[in-house]
């Protein structure tokens, strides 16, 4: 038995101090974005860094992109953003074969220009970050992910050598960036992410926030220089196109948040007319809908105050979607102080249309035709309404 842990531990030992070879290469690999049928996760692309390495026999890729669906309170920890990600190693021709066959997205491959001096630092950090008590790391989508590690990764083992551009793409906003990919794909999931973040979303990414994104990681590396001797050279050397696939299809469905929500608003002034020309003072749809408000607005603070997500606090939806309204609807016909709440309620939604333009946060278009019926019904509740 003692025979057996010396000579594990001599192996491991062995693999650890490994050197590679003058053939060595490391490149960049991103994967494409995945089209509207792939799991949502998939319409930002991914990225992984490639290692290969002939003479040693290497040709894996390190992949902080990983997770495991079977651990323990898996959607519990992932709504409340403290679900774990890995790094994780895996073969090349295997990965590269899985995106193509069973996704249909194509990889790019961008060779970096390190010396060996580099190449090896790069390779002893990523071996020992796999290490089990090192592999694990806190998973933050716009901060911390498979990209935006191998930014702070090879930032890390550079040092001063590595040099990226600091002007590019430095305007933009990460609410923007998600916009830019969800919009046309998966338009519902776009709406429902703008109202689950908050306000630190709209915050410029500035060059170096806008790498979460594997594609502007690509580049982002495609500008940066790395210093070789003394002398500036730029980081990629060579970009090769591994495989290539036709260009991700768009939703085609006219079901988009715009459109059904102003057909919606449309149906609740015809009906709040009918109702009042009628004089039905019924108000079932009421507490339904200001009960989804109100709902939501709970949701939205659920996120804000017992969630690590770290982009949605400080969240304005929450104004127009507002606690308050579950359950005082319910109250309405019977106090005279929920009928304020309600008037208040719909003050407050004028200044929020009033100053639309001015709000910090990016709010969905969509929210101003929703904002329209609560204020219509809030109209027909004072105008029907018995103290």
């Amino acid at each position: 038995m003692k025979k057996l842990l010396f000579l594990f531990l001599f192996i491991h030992l062995n693999s650890w101090a490994q050197s590679l070879s003058p053939e060595a290469e490391f490149g960049l690999v991103t994967i494409s974005p995945g089209s509207t049928h792939d799991a949502v996760y998939q319409i930002w692309g991914h990225t992984v860094l490639h290692l290969k390495d002939p003479k040693n026999g290497l040709n894996e890729c390190y992949d902080y992109g990983t997770f495991n669906f079977n651990q323990p309170n898996f959607i519990g920890k992932f709504l409340k953003g403290t679900l774990p990600y890995n790094m994780a190693i895996v073969d090349y021709d295997l990965l590269v074969n899985h995106y193509l066959q069973k996704e249909n997205r194509g990889t790019t491959e961008r060779i970096l220009n390190l010396n060996a001096n580099q190449k090896q630092a790069l390779y002893d950090f990523l071996s020992k970050n796999y290490l089990p008590e090192n592999r694990e790391y806190k998973y933050r989508f716009f901060y911390y992910n498979c990209a935006s590690r191998l930014r702070d990764i090879l930032a890390q083992v550079c040092g001063k050598q590595l040099i990226f551009d600091d002007k590019f793409n430095v305007s933009q906003s990460y609410r923007q960036w998600i916009h830019t990919y969800a919009k046309d794909k998966l338009p519902w999931t776009d709406f429902g992410m703008s109202l689950a973040i908050g306000l630190p979303a709209d915050e410029p990414t500035q060059a170096a926030g806008a790498m979460f994104l594997p594609d502007n990681l690509a580049s982002g590396f495609d500008k940066a220089i790395i210093i070789q001797n003394g002398i500036k050279t730029p980081l990629v050397k060579q970009t090769i196109a591994v495989t290539q696939t036709p260009v991700s299809e768009l939703s085609s469905s006219i079901f988009t948040p715009f459109n059904v929500f102003l057909l919606v608003l449309i149906a609740v002034i015809l009906l709040t007319f009918f109702q009042l020309k009628s004089n039905n003072s019924n108000i079932l749809f009421d507490k339904i809908f200001f009960s989804i408000l109100g709902i939501m607005g709970w949701f939205i603070i659920g996120l804000w105050f017992f969630t690590d997500h770290g982009v949605t606090e400080n969240n304005l939806n929450v104004i127009w979607a507002s606690p308050v309204l579950f359950p005082i609807i319910f109250f309405f016909k019977k106090r005279a102080f929920a009928r304020s709440i309600l008037l208040v309620y719909g003050v407050l939604l004028l200044l929020f249309l009033a100053c639309w333009f001015f709000i910090p946060q990016g709010i969905p278009t969509p929210v101003a035709f929703i904002i329209g019926m609560a204020l219509t019904r809030i109209f027909f509740l004072n105008k029907s309404a018995k103290v």
